[in-house]
């Protein structure tokens, strides 16, 4: 098949192929456990040893987007089930979410805002404020993911402290179409640009499961690579009643570890975070992430779910003889 006779050493440096990420998707589950997960934990641990980050995030913004993504309940084309309505949280309340996520053993810290993107002045000014006193008052990585944004814009947050810009472009490009039709594949691709321009560290993933082939998947991760990101947020659907997604349950946890691999062996040097999805898809074998080639996972709550307690992540790190840190604090390999 070619991936068994690639050793770490040139994984780590190059990558691998299509044709080898597609046979990480397909091979069966003695293999997968034998072969290709001690390869992605050795990959894991050769970038960033025992170390590991835990990001956490807080809808600051909710519903009534004009984006027709048809996965998310915060979409107004979908009424039944939507997810709650709210206009920007105040600077204050997005600081005391970031407080209690450094409280809870985050290292990182994304405000997240549904809509097209922040064009009212006095949005700007409140995320300005309270990114500034996130930096000035917690010792937290500042991120937020706030759609389509003016590079000015995003300038201005740069300027009082914001290391991460956070935008995934959600699926493979082949496969885009089947699922946002209210922007396309490329306008993704430019907020990303804006953002590299100005020096952010980019985080940028998507989700599996959402009815894509195998095919897709890798074209996906292939994406990412071209993309190239620092960061990737990789997660699984989750469906949301209402949504044009709803009746899709096609991941097992096989499946998930199957492509948290993948991921790693396309992208070996890449923080790989799971997040939204784990809990429901991964069930018992979330543990089992990291020797899959995850280097962070998500604290908390997501946008419209509920996440697994706070406590039983750190836990589970310490069980695991894992060191949480900031992921601009990890020991990266000199080589990189």
């Amino acid at each position: 098949m070619g991936l068994w006779n690639l050793d770490v050493e040139h994984i780590y440096h190059h990558g691998v192929r299509a044709d080898v990420a597609l046979a990480v998707l397909t091979c069966d589950e003695k293999t997968y456990f034998r072969e290709v997960m001690p390869l992605a934990r050795a990959l894991r641990s050769k970038a960033f040893g025992n170390k590991i980050s835990f990001c956490s995030i807080t809808n600051a913004k909710s519903g009534a987007c004009i984006e027709d993504c048809k996965f998310c309940a915060q979409s107004s084309h979908y009424k039944e089930g939507q997810s709650p309505v709210y206009g920007l949280k105040s600077a204050d309340q997005i600081v005391a979410d970031a407080k209690q996520a450094w409280d809870f053993g985050a290292t990182e810290f994304s405000i997240v805002t549904s809509g097209r993107g922040i064009t009212k002045e006095r949005e700007m000014d409140t995320l300005v404020n309270a990114i500034d006193r996130i930096h000035q008052e917690t010792n937290l990585e500042s991120c937020a993911s706030l759609g389509l944004m003016k590079k000015e814009d995003l300038k201005r947050l740069r300027d009082v402290g914001m290391i991460n810009y956070h935008h995934n472009i959600e699926t493979s490009r082949s496969y885009f179409p089947n699922i946002v039709t209210t922007h396309q594949f490329d306008d993704e691709i430019e907020s990303l640009k804006h953002a590299k321009e100005l020096g952010f560290q980019i985080c940028s993933g998507g989700i599996l499961g959402m009815g894509e082939n195998l095919d897709q998947r890798v074209e996906f991760a292939f994406n990412l690579k071209e993309i190239d990101p620092d960061s990737i947020p990789l997660n699984f659907l989750n469906p949301r009643p209402g949504t044009p997604l709803a009746h899709l349950h096609d991941l097992t946890p096989l499946d998930c570890l199957k492509g948290i691999s993948m991921i790693r062996l396309v992208l070996p040097k890449k923080e790989l975070f799971v997040c939204g999805g784990r809990e429901v898809n991964l069930g018992e074998w979330q543990d089992k992430i990291f020797d899959a080639g995850a280097s962070g996972t998500m604290l908390g709550n997501y946008l419209t779910t509920r996440g697994q307690a706070p406590e039983d992540d750190v836990n589970m790190i310490k069980r695991l003889g894992l060191e949480a840190v900031a992921p601009h604090r990890k020991n990266y390999d000199p080589s990189i």
